[in-house]
């Protein structure tokens, strides 16, 4: 077992990302072909220490298929890691660097062996907007951080990494993830929309 990382204390009042036992979370999600799906995000008390990070657990329904899904916060940096259903391959998108300034980017890997669907494939991300406000759902949030993320695969054309989807994460200060856009661009150019319908935030 990894060694817990200490400097990973989670900040369950100030932080943008609460993992409070109980804190939950329900969205509401839209695709670009017309499908649509209810997802609801409950932080269960559990933890993993994973490659030397401690992650917190959520219990993550999204209509009747549940499984769990991983926050971490340190350092300034926020992330989820999840499995994709059916694919048996856990991805992990670093959403948040809290202590950046717009403009700044990062680059990190996508999962833990630096590959997806068999290429390699990393995440760049890029703070686009710090500290505004948001309505969402008839509910307005402050303090908000906007982040995008490029997926980008090396698939061996000899261009290197190149971008296949947008993913714009919205982030409350207190509140967590309140909204996510997603673009996969050409050939699917299919696009999704989730953004929070209610929460509750555990002291």
């Amino acid at each position: 077992m990894d060694p817990p990382d200490m400097l990973n204390i989670p900040d369950t009042t100030d932080g943008y990302q609460p993992v409070t036992t109980g804190t939950q979370w329900a969205y509401h999600q839209t695709l670009s072909t017309g499908a649509s799906m209810d997802e609801i995000m409950k932080m269960n008390g559990s933890h993993a220490v994973i490659n030397g990070k401690t992650y917190y657990a959520a219990t993550d329904k999204a209509d009747t298929v549940v499984h769990t899904s991983y926050f971490y916060h340190g350092n300034g940096s926020y992330s989820i890691r999840s499995e994709v259903l059916g694919a048996g391959t856990t991805v992990e998108y670093l959403y948040l660097k809290d202590d950046f300034p717009v403009g700044q980017t990062w680059t990190t890997p996508i999962t833990d062996n630096g590959k997806l669907a068999g290429y390699p494939a990393q995440i760049v991300g890029k703070i686009v907007k710090q500290d505004t406000t948001m309505a969402v759902s008839s509910m307005t949030f402050n303090h908000v951080a906007h982040t995008q993320l490029q997926l980008q695969y090396d698939i061996g054309s000899g261009a290197g990494f190149e971008t296949y989807q947008l993913i714009d994460f919205y982030i409350a200060k207190g509140a967590g993830i309140i909204q996510i856009d997603t673009d996969a661009g050409q050939p699917t150019n299919l696009q999704s929309h989730q953004e929070i319908i209610n929460y509750k935030i555990e002291k």
